[in-house]
């Protein structure tokens, strides 16, 4: 499969019009710094660094579920992934690729708004409207239960409007107030915003915790905020 998906990345990299950038899910087994830098040879305007779809009840490889809530201390080993690459970014000397992830983190320490929902307060932008007409939210919620994303509203009966009343749309329009009071309390709550929403499930409680990958998202922050510290003053 890379050698298919390493010859398409270099087409679209001829036209670049085209090509948007590049989304990789982060995977313990491969060495940060490998993955890094095989992906900068492919010339992305973009790079979004994924965590892998994963909640309390279904933990991703490498970490213990446990019952939900901000363990300290705990293993970081997506946050650790993560620091190196960050690290190389940062160090380059020249900005060769955007990564989104990076870049929303900074610009939050900074005190500006976050424009994705890995993290940051911002109110969910997007719902899917399916070829059938259904609208649903976003797919990602598909790999907490079956049935997750699903709202019972369609475009021939019903407006935006009604959508944005939707207790799953607008339990992600609240911002702080949808926060668990662990995340709320939290020193770097503001920052993470309680992770990809999707992370946050477990099963019988549903989405009002902090993520699933918690610690490792608080080790990143804390990472950025470090290197940040002397180059700019950093939003309180």
């Amino acid at each position: 499969a890379w050698p298919a998906a390493l010859a398409a990345a270099r087409r679209l990299a001829a036209h670049p019009e085209a090509y948007a950038g590049i989304l990789c899910t982060v995977d313990l087994a491969a060495e940060p710094l490998d993955v890094y830098h095989s992906l900068l040879e492919l010339a992305p305007p973009r790079l979004d660094l994924l965590l892998p779809h994963a909640n309390w009840g279904n933990p991703p490889p490498g970490l213990d579920g446990g019952p939900p809530g901000r363990h300290r201390p705990g293993a970081t080993p997506y946050g650790d992934w993560l620091v190196t690459v960050f690290d190389a970014w940062w160090d380059a000397g020249r900005l060769r690729t955007r990564v989104r992830l990076f870049q929303e983190i900074v610009a939050l320490l900074l005190g500006a708004p976050s424009r994705a929902e890995a993290v940051g307060l911002s109110p969910v932008a997007a719902v899917v409207v399916e070829t059938d007409g259904a609208i649903e939210q976003v797919d990602s919620l598909r790999s907490a239960y079956r049935g997750a994303a699903e709202t019972g509203l369609d475009v021939f009966r019903h407006s935006f409007d009604t959508v944005l009343r939707h207790p799953g749309i607008a339990a992600r329009q609240s911002g702080e107030r949808a926060l668990g009071e662990e995340c709320r309390a939290c020193p770097v709550g503001r920052v993470c915003g309680g992770g990809n929403y999707v992370h946050r499930y477990a099963p019988g409680s549903g989405f009002g915790h902090a993520s699933v990958y918690c610690a490792d998202l608080e080790r990143l922050i804390r990472h950025v905020a470090h290197r940040l510290e002397g180059t700019v003053r950093i939003a309180t």
